[in-house]
């Protein structure tokens, strides 16, 4: 595995889905002002970019210069069309778009790629004409490229063309990829039957080891209070047992699945503290984590391995414990990814001008950086 320095070549990505523009030549990716000719080479001069990452726990858009200057930011709740109405997919995505283009004309975006989560839902039917005329509504006239998520989180760890990543956030997969195509994937087969060790997993053991702890089947737990409080919300925890057993059962059915990865934080908080009922879902997430990137990579890869979303890119015990134990199996230290919007500008100015080098990407990178933490403070 490579040092987390990254190389700094990297091939331009695969040609991929172009704009629903029916003026446009659907046998390119670049479209009308395709990136060898001298369009394109001057709309990649002068235009800026948009990357934009629809994930299953929010959306993130990005517009930057080709050379790496981020000019704005956007972001809104998810848009991943397995688990919302494409309506909602729509009004999402839509959202963070116009918030990043700002006082930016849609008319000076050169390209646009979009990471997507269910992104065979995204090619179908009445789906992908309600995305065609989010796009028309938006004012681009570019292409708009729609890649796997994967091909994103990848891209927003390093330039290189190819190589492997693991993500773990609301969900889990282990994914290498080539250009814009995943070629091999571990898991990612969602929370009902797949996702092992992901934040939902965390979440939904959480709440088991918690209705266990109250009903006498397990041992006592820091996370009975954090995640009774966190359910309830603002009304106040119920006293007897038996209320608050039935207050948890209600605040899981009422909401949709996906919901408990968001007490993820609360198993790692409480580990930390040595709680050891939470340690050992921590420890227990870790290792099928580790199954699932070394299922993929095998012993010794080669080429650069990236670290993606919240459990591994986050302070905190997983992201720590995995990254240990991969350098100690493999022997190197992991790239982490930025986030995934990062990924999706580079990958859109990449088909623009594909000689550019590992500076922008870093550019890219310290911009989405600098711009949340920034919007942390405001």
């Amino acid at each position: 595995m490579p040092s987390a320095s990254p190389a700094a070549s990297a091939a331009a990505p695969a040609p991929a889905v172009p704009h629903p523009d029916p003026s446009s030549d659907s046998n390119s990716a670049a479209g009308p002002a395709a990136a060898g000719t001298s369009a394109g080479r001057a709309a990649a001069r002068t235009g800026v970019v948009l990357g934009v990452e629809a994930g299953s726990t929010l959306v993130e858009a990005m517009v930057a210069t080709v050379d790496g200057e981020v000019v704005g930011r956007g972001r809104s709740a998810l848009a991943n069309p397995t688990a919302l109405p494409i309506a909602d997919v729509v009004a999402h995505l839509g959202d963070a778009v116009r918030q990043a283009l700002g006082t930016v004309s849609p008319a000076s975006v050169a390209g646009v790629v979009v990471g997507a989560a269910g992104i065979l839902r995204y090619s179908r039917g009445s789906s992908a004409e309600a995305l065609a005329k989010l796009w028309v509504d938006a004012g681009l006239t570019c292409p708009v490229h729609v890649v796997a998520d994967p091909v994103t989180a990848f891209a927003a760890g390093t330039p290189c063309r190819a190589g492997s990543v693991l993500i773990a956030g609301a969900g889990a997969i282990a994914a290498r990829v080539d250009g814009e195509e995943v070629t091999a994937r571990i898991d990612g087969n969602g929370w009902l039957v797949g996702d092992d060790g992901s934040g939902f997993w965390m979440g939904r053991q959480a709440v088991r080891a918690v209705f266990a702890a109250l009903d006498g089947r397990g041992e006592p737990t820091l996370l009975a209070e954090a995640v009774l409080a966190t359910v309830t919300g603002d009304e106040a925890v119920p006293r007897t047992t038996e209320e608050q057993i039935a207050a948890l059962r209600d605040a899981v059915y009422d909401g949709p699945p996906i919901a408990l990865a968001a007490l993820a934080p609360l198993v790692s908080a409480a580990a930390t503290a040595g709680d050891r009922v939470a340690q050992r879902i921590v420890d227990r997430s870790v290792s099928l984590l580790m199954a699932t990137v070394t299922a993929l990579t095998g012993d010794n890869p080669e080429e650069p391995l990236v670290l993606a979303g919240s459990l591994l890119t986050a302070p905190g015990p997983i992201g720590a414990e995995v990254q240990r134990r991969l350098a100690d199996h493999h022997g190197g230290t992991p790239l982490i990814a930025a986030p995934g919007a990062v990924g999706a500008a580079w990958l859109a100015a990449r088909v623009l001008e594909p000689g550019l080098d590992a500076a922008v990407h870093g550019r890219l990178s310290a911009g989405a950086v600098s711009a949340a933490a920034g919007a942390a403070t405001e």
